[in-house]
Protein backbone atom coordinates (compact mmCIF):
# COMPACT_ATOMS: atom_id res chain seq x y z
CA UNK A 1 0.00 0.00 0.00
CA UNK A 2 1.31 3.54 -1.02
CA UNK A 3 2.29 5.83 2.21
CA UNK A 4 1.66 8.80 -0.21
CA UNK A 5 -0.22 11.53 1.67
CA UNK A 6 -4.01 11.26 1.67
CA UNK A 7 -5.95 12.43 -1.52
CA UNK A 8 -8.72 14.84 -0.58
CA UNK A 9 -11.72 15.14 -1.80
CA UNK A 10 -14.94 17.43 -1.70
CA UNK A 11 -18.41 16.50 -2.50
CA UNK A 12 -20.63 18.70 -4.13
CA UNK A 13 -24.28 19.35 -3.39
CA UNK A 14 -26.79 21.49 -4.88
CA UNK A 15 -30.37 21.55 -3.17
CA UNK A 16 -33.42 23.00 -2.74
CA UNK A 17 -36.45 21.96 -0.43
CA UNK A 18 -35.28 18.90 0.47
CA UNK A 19 -36.12 18.05 3.71
CA UNK A 20 -37.39 14.64 3.15
CA UNK A 21 -33.99 13.58 1.11
CA UNK A 22 -31.20 15.33 2.97
CA UNK A 23 -30.08 13.12 5.28
CA UNK A 24 -29.51 9.94 3.47
CA UNK A 25 -27.52 11.96 0.61
CA UNK A 26 -25.29 13.66 3.45
CA UNK A 27 -25.18 10.45 4.94
CA UNK A 28 -23.64 9.02 2.07
CA UNK A 29 -20.74 10.87 1.90
CA UNK A 30 -19.51 11.21 5.16
CA UNK A 31 -16.34 9.28 4.16
CA UNK A 32 -15.92 12.17 1.90
CA UNK A 33 -12.91 14.86 3.51
CA UNK A 34 -15.53 18.33 3.21
CA UNK A 35 -19.14 18.74 1.62
CA UNK A 36 -20.09 21.77 -0.30
CA UNK A 37 -23.80 21.67 0.23
CA UNK A 38 -25.32 24.47 -2.04
CA UNK A 39 -28.62 26.03 -0.95
CA UNK A 40 -30.72 27.62 -3.51
CA UNK A 41 -32.70 29.19 -0.81
CA UNK A 42 -35.01 26.37 0.86
CA UNK A 43 -38.13 27.42 2.47
CA UNK A 44 -38.39 23.83 4.09
CA UNK A 45 -36.03 22.37 7.24
CA UNK A 46 -33.34 21.39 4.32
CA UNK A 47 -30.19 23.82 6.04
CA UNK A 48 -31.37 23.27 9.61
CA UNK A 49 -31.16 19.74 9.42
CA UNK A 50 -27.34 19.81 7.26
CA UNK A 51 -25.99 21.76 9.98
CA UNK A 52 -26.44 19.20 12.24
CA UNK A 53 -23.26 17.16 10.21
CA UNK A 54 -20.73 19.93 11.45
CA UNK A 55 -18.60 21.45 10.35
CA UNK A 56 -17.43 19.19 7.86
CA UNK A 57 -20.86 20.43 5.78
CA UNK A 58 -19.86 23.98 4.21
CA UNK A 59 -23.10 25.75 3.20
CA UNK A 60 -22.98 27.98 0.28
CA UNK A 61 -26.24 30.13 -1.00
CA UNK A 62 -27.62 31.15 -4.62
CA UNK A 63 -31.07 32.54 -5.33
CA UNK A 64 -32.01 30.62 -7.97
CA UNK A 65 -35.26 28.03 -6.43
CA UNK A 66 -37.12 28.31 -10.13
CA UNK A 67 -34.91 27.77 -13.06
CA UNK A 68 -31.97 25.35 -13.35
CA UNK A 69 -29.11 27.40 -13.98
CA UNK A 70 -25.44 26.62 -15.12
CA UNK A 71 -23.78 29.31 -13.08
CA UNK A 72 -24.05 26.84 -9.83
CA UNK A 73 -21.00 25.22 -11.31
CA UNK A 74 -19.19 28.39 -10.62
CA UNK A 75 -19.60 27.36 -6.67
CA UNK A 76 -17.78 23.67 -7.63
CA UNK A 77 -15.04 25.65 -8.82
CA UNK A 78 -14.72 28.69 -6.69
CA UNK A 79 -15.25 26.21 -3.25
CA UNK A 80 -14.37 22.88 -3.61
CA UNK A 81 -10.70 23.03 -2.43
CA UNK A 82 -10.40 18.81 -2.65
CA UNK A 83 -7.83 17.49 -5.86
CA UNK A 84 -10.71 15.07 -6.39
CA UNK A 85 -14.51 15.90 -6.40
CA UNK A 86 -17.60 13.39 -6.01
CA UNK A 87 -20.82 15.39 -7.69
CA UNK A 88 -24.07 14.70 -5.89
CA UNK A 89 -27.99 15.52 -5.42
CA UNK A 90 -29.89 14.84 -2.78
CA UNK A 91 -32.02 12.05 -5.35
CA UNK A 92 -28.36 10.04 -4.69
CA UNK A 93 -27.55 7.52 -2.30
CA UNK A 94 -24.26 5.50 -2.24
CA UNK A 95 -23.16 1.98 -0.73
CA UNK A 96 -20.43 2.15 1.87
CA UNK A 97 -18.06 -0.54 -0.36
CA UNK A 98 -18.26 1.56 -3.62
CA UNK A 99 -16.86 4.43 -1.23
CA UNK A 100 -14.18 2.21 -0.08
CA UNK A 101 -13.25 1.94 -3.92
CA UNK A 102 -12.98 5.38 -4.63
CA UNK A 103 -11.22 6.00 -1.69
CA UNK A 104 -8.60 2.77 -2.54
CA UNK A 105 -8.51 4.11 -5.94
CA UNK A 106 -7.54 7.87 -5.42
CA UNK A 107 -5.14 7.04 -3.32
CA UNK A 108 -3.47 4.44 -5.19
CA UNK A 109 0.15 6.03 -6.33
CA UNK A 110 0.00 3.66 -9.89
CA UNK A 111 -3.81 5.19 -10.46
CA UNK A 112 -2.90 8.00 -13.25
CA UNK A 113 -6.74 8.28 -14.26
CA UNK A 114 -8.57 12.04 -14.28
CA UNK A 115 -12.13 11.06 -14.37
CA UNK A 116 -13.56 7.78 -12.71
CA UNK A 117 -16.58 6.22 -14.15
CA UNK A 118 -18.75 4.65 -11.06
CA UNK A 119 -21.48 2.01 -11.04
CA UNK A 120 -24.70 3.69 -11.31
CA UNK A 121 -28.58 3.19 -11.18
CA UNK A 122 -31.23 5.71 -12.35
CA UNK A 123 -34.45 5.44 -10.37
CA UNK A 124 -37.32 7.39 -12.43
CA UNK A 125 -40.68 6.85 -10.82
CA UNK A 126 -39.40 3.77 -8.86
CA UNK A 127 -38.69 1.86 -12.08
CA UNK A 128 -34.73 1.23 -13.11
CA UNK A 129 -33.94 -1.30 -15.89
CA UNK A 130 -31.67 -1.80 -18.93
CA UNK A 131 -34.42 -0.88 -21.08
CA UNK A 132 -35.14 2.32 -19.65
CA UNK A 133 -34.41 5.40 -21.59
CA UNK A 134 -32.57 6.86 -18.53
CA UNK A 135 -30.58 3.36 -17.82
CA UNK A 136 -26.84 4.02 -16.87
CA UNK A 137 -24.44 1.15 -15.88
CA UNK A 138 -21.83 3.84 -15.20
CA UNK A 139 -21.92 7.29 -15.12
CA UNK A 140 -18.73 9.97 -14.32
CA UNK A 141 -19.22 11.36 -11.04
CA UNK A 142 -16.05 11.24 -9.62
CA UNK A 143 -13.26 13.79 -11.24
CA UNK A 144 -10.07 15.41 -10.94
CA UNK A 145 -10.79 19.51 -10.10
CA UNK A 146 -7.65 19.97 -12.84
CA UNK A 147 -9.83 18.01 -15.18
CA UNK A 148 -13.22 19.77 -15.57
CA UNK A 149 -14.36 22.98 -17.26
CA UNK A 150 -17.44 24.81 -18.24
CA UNK A 151 -19.43 24.80 -21.40
CA UNK A 152 -21.32 28.35 -20.94
CA UNK A 153 -23.35 26.94 -24.34
CA UNK A 154 -24.66 24.05 -22.43
CA UNK A 155 -26.75 24.64 -19.59
CA UNK A 156 -28.16 21.07 -18.65
CA UNK A 157 -24.86 19.23 -19.45
CA UNK A 158 -22.55 22.48 -18.56
CA UNK A 159 -20.00 20.52 -16.54
CA UNK A 160 -17.33 18.96 -19.08
CA UNK A 161 -14.11 16.72 -18.54
CA UNK A 162 -11.15 16.57 -20.07
CA UNK A 163 -8.33 13.55 -19.92
CA UNK A 164 -8.29 9.80 -19.03
CA UNK A 165 -11.41 8.21 -18.02
CA UNK A 166 -11.36 4.72 -15.67
CA UNK A 167 -14.67 2.82 -15.72
CA UNK A 168 -15.53 0.58 -12.92
CA UNK A 169 -17.29 -2.37 -13.11
CA UNK A 170 -20.75 -2.18 -12.83
CA UNK A 171 -23.07 -3.09 -10.16
CA UNK A 172 -26.26 -3.60 -9.20
CA UNK A 173 -25.84 -2.87 -5.52
CA UNK A 174 -22.37 -1.42 -4.81
CA UNK A 175 -23.25 1.60 -6.77
CA UNK A 176 -24.67 5.03 -6.54
CA UNK A 177 -28.44 5.06 -7.05
CA UNK A 178 -30.17 8.14 -8.07
CA UNK A 179 -33.68 8.06 -6.81
CA UNK A 180 -35.12 10.81 -8.55
CA UNK A 181 -39.09 11.93 -9.61
CA UNK A 182 -41.20 10.46 -6.88
CA UNK A 183 -44.42 11.29 -8.37
CA UNK A 184 -45.30 12.80 -11.98
CA UNK A 185 -46.07 16.41 -10.10
CA UNK A 186 -42.64 16.45 -8.96
CA UNK A 187 -40.68 14.98 -12.18
CA UNK A 188 -42.76 17.56 -14.19
CA UNK A 189 -41.81 20.39 -11.81
CA UNK A 190 -38.03 19.89 -12.13
CA UNK A 191 -38.54 19.68 -16.26
CA UNK A 192 -40.06 22.37 -16.27
CA UNK A 193 -37.00 24.12 -14.24
CA UNK A 194 -34.34 22.22 -16.54
CA UNK A 195 -36.18 23.55 -19.56
CA UNK A 196 -36.53 27.11 -18.43
CA UNK A 197 -32.76 27.13 -18.17
CA UNK A 198 -32.12 24.84 -21.45
CA UNK A 199 -34.06 27.61 -23.58
CA UNK A 200 -32.24 30.60 -21.69
CA UNK A 201 -29.15 29.12 -22.74
CA UNK A 202 -30.20 28.15 -26.39
CA UNK A 203 -28.53 31.35 -28.73
CA UNK A 204 -28.87 29.75 -32.28
CA UNK A 205 -31.41 30.82 -34.28
CA UNK A 206 -31.76 27.14 -36.15
CA UNK A 207 -33.81 24.87 -34.60
CA UNK A 208 -33.05 22.35 -37.03
CA UNK A 209 -30.41 21.00 -34.38
CA UNK A 210 -33.26 20.70 -31.05
CA UNK A 211 -35.97 19.25 -33.30
CA UNK A 212 -33.44 16.59 -35.32
CA UNK A 213 -32.70 15.68 -31.14
CA UNK A 214 -36.31 14.52 -30.77
CA UNK A 215 -36.43 12.31 -33.57
CA UNK A 216 -33.15 10.70 -32.19
CA UNK A 217 -34.38 10.52 -28.96
CA UNK A 218 -37.71 9.29 -29.71
CA UNK A 219 -35.62 6.58 -31.78
CA UNK A 220 -33.41 5.67 -28.90
CA UNK A 221 -36.48 5.04 -26.79
CA UNK A 222 -38.10 2.34 -29.58
CA UNK A 223 -35.08 0.70 -30.90
CA UNK A 224 -32.41 0.89 -28.62
CA UNK A 225 -33.73 0.66 -25.23
CA UNK A 226 -36.89 -0.66 -26.68
CA UNK A 227 -38.74 0.31 -23.74
CA UNK A 228 -41.89 -1.32 -24.71
CA UNK A 229 -40.38 -4.52 -23.76
CA UNK A 230 -41.53 -3.45 -20.09
CA UNK A 231 -45.20 -3.42 -21.15
CA UNK A 232 -47.00 -0.50 -19.45
CA UNK A 233 -43.96 0.76 -17.51
CA UNK A 234 -41.98 1.00 -20.53
CA UNK A 235 -44.38 2.64 -22.27
CA UNK A 236 -44.76 5.61 -19.98
CA UNK A 237 -41.19 5.48 -19.17
CA UNK A 238 -40.96 6.30 -23.06
CA UNK A 239 -43.61 9.02 -23.26
CA UNK A 240 -42.23 10.50 -20.42
CA UNK A 241 -39.00 10.75 -21.46
CA UNK A 242 -39.61 12.04 -25.26
CA UNK A 243 -42.37 14.68 -23.77
CA UNK A 244 -39.37 16.14 -22.31
CA UNK A 245 -37.48 16.50 -25.57
CA UNK A 246 -40.49 17.66 -26.96
CA UNK A 247 -40.74 20.40 -24.72
CA UNK A 248 -37.29 21.06 -24.94
CA UNK A 249 -37.76 22.07 -28.41
CA UNK A 250 -40.66 24.03 -27.55
CA UNK A 251 -39.27 26.17 -25.13
CA UNK A 252 -36.55 27.18 -27.60
CA UNK A 253 -39.30 27.74 -29.88
CA UNK A 254 -40.94 30.17 -28.00
CA UNK A 255 -37.46 31.71 -27.29
CA UNK A 256 -37.09 32.33 -30.78
CA UNK A 257 -39.71 32.59 -32.53
CA UNK A 258 -42.97 33.16 -30.08
CA UNK A 259 -44.56 36.35 -30.40
CA UNK A 260 -47.72 35.69 -28.93
CA UNK A 261 -47.91 38.98 -26.46
CA UNK A 262 -48.29 40.95 -29.51
CA UNK A 263 -50.51 39.18 -31.49
CA UNK A 264 -53.04 39.43 -28.71
CA UNK A 265 -52.26 43.02 -27.73
CA UNK A 266 -53.54 44.09 -31.38
CA UNK A 267 -56.52 41.49 -31.08
CA UNK A 268 -57.76 43.25 -27.65
CA UNK A 269 -57.12 46.93 -29.21
CA UNK A 270 -58.61 45.77 -32.08
CA UNK A 271 -61.51 44.42 -30.14
CA UNK A 272 -62.12 47.63 -27.75
CA UNK A 273 -62.28 49.84 -31.01
CA UNK A 274 -64.71 47.34 -32.46
CA UNK A 275 -66.86 47.61 -29.43
CA UNK A 276 -66.40 51.21 -29.11
CA UNK A 277 -67.90 51.73 -32.61
CA UNK A 278 -70.64 49.40 -32.24
CA UNK A 279 -74.03 51.12 -30.77
CA UNK A 280 -74.93 47.91 -28.37
CA UNK A 281 -72.02 49.42 -25.76
CA UNK A 282 -73.78 52.40 -25.37
CA UNK A 283 -76.68 50.70 -23.77
CA UNK A 284 -77.47 51.41 -20.42
CA UNK A 285 -77.87 47.89 -19.14
CA UNK A 286 -79.51 49.29 -15.75
CA UNK A 287 -82.37 50.32 -17.96
CA UNK A 288 -83.23 47.04 -18.66
CA UNK A 289 -85.53 44.32 -16.85
CA UNK A 290 -83.54 41.35 -16.93
CA UNK A 291 -82.59 41.41 -13.34
CA UNK A 292 -86.14 43.10 -11.87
Amino acid sequence: MSNKQHMRISAFLPVYNEEKRIDSALTSLQWCDEIILLDKYSTDRTVEIARRYGEKVKIFFMNNSETYDANEWNFLFDQCSGEWIIRFTASDIMHPELALSIQTLINNDSFNYDIIEIPFRRYVLGLQSKYSPWHSNVCPMVFRKSALYLDKHDVHHALKFKGTTYTMKGHDVYCMHHLTHETVDIMMERHLRYLRGESRGFESDELRKPFISVILETLKVFFYRRSFVLGWDGIMLGFAYITYHMMSFVYKWERKRNNAAEVYRVLRENSIEDWNKNSLNKVNISENNYYE
